[in-house]
């Protein structure tokens, strides 16, 4: 083979090499070695617990009946108190089922002035037209459920004066 077949050869076998290294996948025949993408972050999002929730459960510890003579408006909503916060004295033309989710409060009712102190998960019942206020009587933050059914086309509460002597503040 003469000097021209071997510069031939050399340069057909540099041309294969070129070709081969076109064709190379990245960290093969000197291409760089690709950069590893960042880890994802861990997925952090909690699943959202199947079916309903049970805010509060527990025995009221009073009869309960009561009808509507008509067809009633209902409503369920959540009230925050601030500590030493009260709702002031009202009445419903219906009935009121106050569930406490958080914190501590003290219901005191028209006619049976001792103030019944609730705990998480405890409601209170009040009947139609009576006298009440709801009180934050703890320190932290109190959460209410409130479930009205309520007379339709009047208003949902009428504020009331004060059916019992204020309590005394605490002293210390």
């Amino acid at each position: 083979m003469g000097r021209t077949g071997r510069i031939g050869s050399a340069v057909t076998g540099f041309a294969a090499v070129l070709a081969l290294a076109g064709c190379a996948q990245p960290g093969q025949l000197g291409q760089p070695a690709p950069t590893p993408a960042p880890a994802a972050a861990p997925d952090t999002a909690v699943a959202a617990p199947a079916g309903p929730q049970v805010v509060g459960r527990g025995v009221v510890d009073v009869p309960l009946r009561f009808r509507t003579p008509a067809n009633a408006d209902y409503a369920v909503r959540t009230l925050d108190l601030d500590p030493g916060e009260a709702l002031g004295w009202e009445t419903h033309p219906g009935t009121e089922l106050t569930l406490l989710d958080a914190g501590q409060v003290a219901v005191q009712e028209g006619g049976a002035c001792a103030p019944r102190v609730l705990a998480p998960g405890q409601v209170a019942v009040v009947g139609e037209g009576v006298a009440h206020v709801v009180r934050n009587t703890g320190t932290e933050p109190a959460r209410l459920v409130v479930t009205t059914f309520l007379a339709q086309g009047v208003p949902e509460a009428t504020p009331v004066p004060p059916a019992c002597p204020e309590e005394p503040a605490p002293t210390g």
